[in-house]
């Protein structure tokens, strides 16, 4: 497993330009969660100061990004989660829409749970639009159970939980 690594200031522009890649992607499939303002210049901005932000690289250049978060920032209004000493949040995982397909994307995300449980974290928290169903695939692919449905800025999610 590939762990990522924490992302650069210097990284805002090319983890946005990657978003917005992603995003055009994800709207030629029929996907609408992700668009032109979202994730937002903004939200990058956000990520890096917070220390949230990691990135994958190959030959120099960022393939993928997910946010990373203390579970305290996560919005999934009305999902009961299991009690955990220290959980995480993961958020905006994105994968370069050249690399998608290849399994790379079920590898990175691993990738990130290695990371997490080397951390100490002991649950992972994180929804995934039920359009999505490429993620949803490669999520209860790898065993992470589904504890609930939320609804967030007009899409439906599931609400999903791995414990480490």
């Amino acid at each position: 497993m590939e762990r990522p690594e924490p992302a650069r200031k210097t990284d805002a522009r090319e983890v946005l330009a990657l978003y917005r890649a992603a995003a055009a992607q994800a709207r030629c499939a029929g996907h609408t969660h992700w668009d032109e303002n979202y994730p937002s210049e903004e939200t990058v901005r956000k990520d890096l100061e917070g220390g949230w932000l990691y990135v994958w690289r190959e030959d120099g250049r960022i393939v993928a990004a997910i946010t990373l978060t203390p579970a305290e920032e996560m919005e999934a209004e009305g999902v009961e989660w299991t009690s955990a000493r220290r959980a995480a949040e993961a958020c905006r995982f994105c994968l370069s829409p050249a690399l998608q397909g290849k399994g790379r994307a079920k590898a990175y995300f691993l990738g990130a749970v290695d990371l997490l449980r080397a951390q100490g974290v002991d649950a992972l928290r994180y929804t995934c639009a039920k359009e999505n169903v490429a993620a949803y695939r490669i999520y209860t692919g790898i065993g992470h159970r589904i504890v609930g449905e939320t609804t967030w800025h007009g899409t439906e999610f599931y609400a999903f939980e791995a414990l480490l």
